[in-house]
């Protein structure tokens, strides 16, 4: 039904007379009668009674009335949605885990709002389960994670890798162990740790920036990686501690197969695939 057969009963219904109607429509009083009719055959039902110097609604044409105004509302402020779509830039949406983030994307975040000047640039930093979640449902375009997401719906696109190691307030282990700060950095890394190490940690958690503001404030050691703490490490705020675990943990990009941003998500690629 087209919405100016509404705008025409509503007018109707106002001005209480078919003339005034037309007036304020800019249309004939003809062009009004034939809209009437036609919503009258559409709802099969009278609408107006017709006295010669009185107007009136129907039953029926009183419970349509609201119905018409909410229509005509939500027509209008479609056409404003939709405006104020067209005028907004695209956006390209990235999340990462709390450790890839300090690891690895923090410090390239500058490079991707220059890839992405053009776009509105959208990142978060969320667990795995959510990223996978808001991949499934295109909330975000690209995840980085440590670990593939095994679905046939995805595509695990390994990015690069960053080392990890044990660095504290002081050089020597033995005078750390009981400040010691356990970061989840997965399971192959839970895995190796407890082939190498018999410490028992005095905090966890899942970030290795609150690790390292941790340490900064209060001592301690913890296995951070190497890009975040290169500067602590030059100025002599942290220090290396020798240990036998060695380890270098994968970074995947991780998105949905077939996804309309492809071409964005491709030059997300090269882009980290250059500044490794």
């Amino acid at each position: 039904m087209d919405i100016r057969v509404f705008k025409t009963f509503i007018a109707v219904a106002e001005n209480k007379h078919f003339g005034r109607a037309a007036e304020t429509l800019y249309i004939t009083q003809a062009a009004v009668s034939a809209r009437i009719k036609q919503l009258e055959e559409f709802y099969s039902t009278q609408l107006l009674i017709r006295d010669k110097n009185n107007l009136r609604l129907t039953p029926a044409g009183e419970a349509l009335l609201s119905h018409a105004h909410l229509m005509v509302s939500q027509m209008e402020q479609s056409k404003i949605s939709l405006s104020i779509a067209n005028q907004q830039k695209a956006s390209f949406n990235i999340a990462a885990t709390p450790n890839v983030w300090d690891a690895f994307f923090s410090s390239r975040i500058h490079d991707a709002l220059a890839l992405f000047d053009h776009l509105v640039l959208g990142t978060e930093m969320s667990v795995r389960e959510a990223i996978q979640r808001k991949l499934y449902d295109r909330t975000i375009d690209v995840g980085l994670l440590t670990d593939p997401i095994k679905d046939d719906d995805f595509v695990n696109q390994l990015i690069g890798h960053f080392d990890l190691v044990l660095v504290g307030s002081c050089s020597e282990l033995a005078m750390l162990e009981q400040d010691y700060i356990l970061v989840d950095w997965g399971i192959t890394f839970h895995r190796e740790h407890a082939l190498h190490h018999k410490l028992a940690p005095s905090f966890k958690t899942s970030t290795a920036m609150m690790a390292l503001e941790v340490i900064l404030a209060k001592g301690g050691c913890a296995y951070l990686p190497m890009e975040l703490v290169s500067e602590q490490l030059n100025n002599n705020t942290l220090y290396l501690i020798d240990s036998s675990l060695q380890i270098k943990r994968p970074i995947y990009m991780v998105y949905r197969k077939n996804t309309i941003n492809e071409s964005l998500v491709d030059q997300f690629k090269a882009l980290l695939s250059k500044i490794q």
